[in-house]
């Protein structure tokens, strides 16, 4: 491979106004290993668009990371120098509301299998389903999306020719979007890192997957053909817009700005707990310092205070004892912040940890939540789509095929999801046995035991039940009426 070098730099990359040549490229570093160099040695257009997916994904792998320390709750402290002490700054305080802001809005998003038109296709993509544990991974690529905007998906086959799907974080990921064709033009994603670089790449277009091992300074690669006909990879995106096709993160500026005020606040507030569980005290007119022999704690606990007289100017000793501070204002404050931060998120100030007196009705708990389901309700919109479009490439993947070469029938395939507005069980079979009763043939389907709440591996036993059943009640009728004769 071509050992050519490219000029380095400290990460994020600085880019110069001043003219670059041709080989040159912004060369980023992941924790502390620079990226292996790109090799002459492979085409000009792969290495174009291999440097152009390692600029993107290192441009945005700063404010990743940023999100992402936001939602573990590990945001640094930022104080204002004014009311916390210096000996203080050091304490953790944790508040876990980006953590809600995409917990509350991606537990409402939840796949529910694939529906297709013919048994066998069905059948393909159950095992689909299975090999990909798409009922976990989703809600994680659910979660992913809310955290950095976009999460990604590509479509593979194992060893024995089966397909299946898997899903990378934006941390490890990146692609170029096609406004033309409504789809990823080429995307990449990281498999493995060594020391915090990437070690083992995949660079996915409509004809090929480019993959790349490090090797010390450099990548070695190898092109391997698909009969796809476009790029094997599809995205989970929150909120895409014209300006940004992969969506942006639920953990905005204004998430970051409230939840930085809000973590002062307690830290203020944990604070000012201290000092009102223990007011200052003060003495007038002592001869001497009464904490000679103790500590000022112990002087405070202590159930006797002896203070001697001071004879030498006449004055009687006086102890008194500051205004206790109050606490009131950090509560009111942090329920303004609260009160913001639901107005940004949608998530009802209840599951914030801000609890009312009176509690709310059935009615008014929905009302409060429906911004948030209206809001799954979008998601769920999308994620329908690319999960339709994920099963269609898995069909072409598995029968050897490409993406134009599906029939209607293998084409007519449904990505399932569960009511956002997560219902009760009960009200859900209510509502499926009043509409049996005003549709006929409605309890025989399979979306009746759906709406009843039952899971599929009930479902599917009581459906082969079913069929054995009324087989042999045909097959009954046919012997009987033989022996009749």
């Amino acid at each position: 491979m071509d050992s050519a070098t490219y000029p380095t730099g400290e990460y994020p990359p600085v880019v110069t106004d001043a003219p670059q040549p041709d080989t040159w490229r912004k060369v980023a570093t992941h924790e502390r290993r620079e990226i292996p160099r790109i090799p002459y040695s492979l085409d000009a257009g792969y290495r174009a668009i291999t440097e152009e997916l390692f600029d993107i994904w290192s441009d945005r792998l700063y404010t990743n990371r940023i999100r992402y320390r936001y939602y573990d709750g590990k945001n640094k402290l930022k104080d204002f120098g004014i009311s916390t002490p210096p000996e203080l700054l050091h304490v953790e305080t944790v508040v876990d509301w980006p953590n809600k802001a995409v917990s509350a809005l991606a537990d409402r998003v939840r796949f529910d299998g694939f529906t297709a038109a013919s048994e066998d296709v069905q059948t393909l993509l159950d095992g689909v389903s299975e090999r990909s544990r798409l009922n976990v991974k989703t809600r994680q690529a659910t979660h992913g999306e809310c955290i950095f905007g976009p999460a990604f998906a590509t479509v593979g086959v194992d060893d024995a020719g089966r397909a299946r799907i898997d899903f990378h974080s934006a941390e490890a990921a990146s692609a170029v979007w096609d406004d033309a064709k409504g789809r990823i033009a080429y995307g990449m994603v990281i498999d493995a890192f060594d020391n915090g670089a990437p070690s083992f790449v995949r660079v996915f277009t409509d004809s090929d997957v480019l993959m790349l091992w490090d090797n010390g300074d450099t990548f070695d690669w190898q092109i391997f053909p698909h009969r796809m006909g476009r790029v094997p990879m599809e995205v989970f995106t929150y909120r895409p817009t014209d300006r940004k096709p992969f969506g942006q993160s639920r953990i905005s500026r204004a998430v970051m700005s409230i939840t930085d005020d809000a973590v002062r606040c307690a830290l203020g507030g944990s604070i000012a707990f201290q000092f009102a569980v223990s007011p200052q005290k003060w003495m007038l007119g002592v001869d001497r310092d009464p904490f000679e022999q103790k500590t000022r704690w112990e002087a405070y606990i202590g159930n006797w205070l002896a203070i001697g007289y001071n004879g030498k100017d006449g004055v009687m000793p006086q102890v008194g004892q500051m205004q206790q501070p109050s606490m009131q204002q950090y509560s009111d404050y942090m329920r303004s912040l609260a009160a913001r931060f639901s107005g940004a998120t949608n998530v009802p100030v209840s599951q914030l940890g801000i609890i009312h007196d009176n509690p709310a009705s059935a009615e008014a708990i929905y009302a409060a939540n429906e911004p948030l389901i209206i809001e799954a309700t979008d998601v769920i919109e999308g994620s329908r789509d690319t999960m339709r479009e994920l099963a269609r490439m898995c069909i072409a993947a598995e029968r050897d095929a490409s993406y134009d070469e599906l029939t209607d029938e293998e084409r007519a395939v449904m990505a399932n999801y569960r009511n956002p507005a997560l219902p009760s069980v009960v009200s859900m079979a209510d509502a499926a046995v009043k509409i049996a009763g005003a549709v006929e043939g409605f309890a025989g389907t399979s979306y009746f035991w759906k709406m009843i709440g039952l899971p599929e591996d009930a479902r599917r036993e009581i459906e082969q039940t079913q069929q054995a059943a009324t087989a042999n009640a045909v097959l009954t009728s046919l012997f009987g009426a033989d022996n009749g004769e």
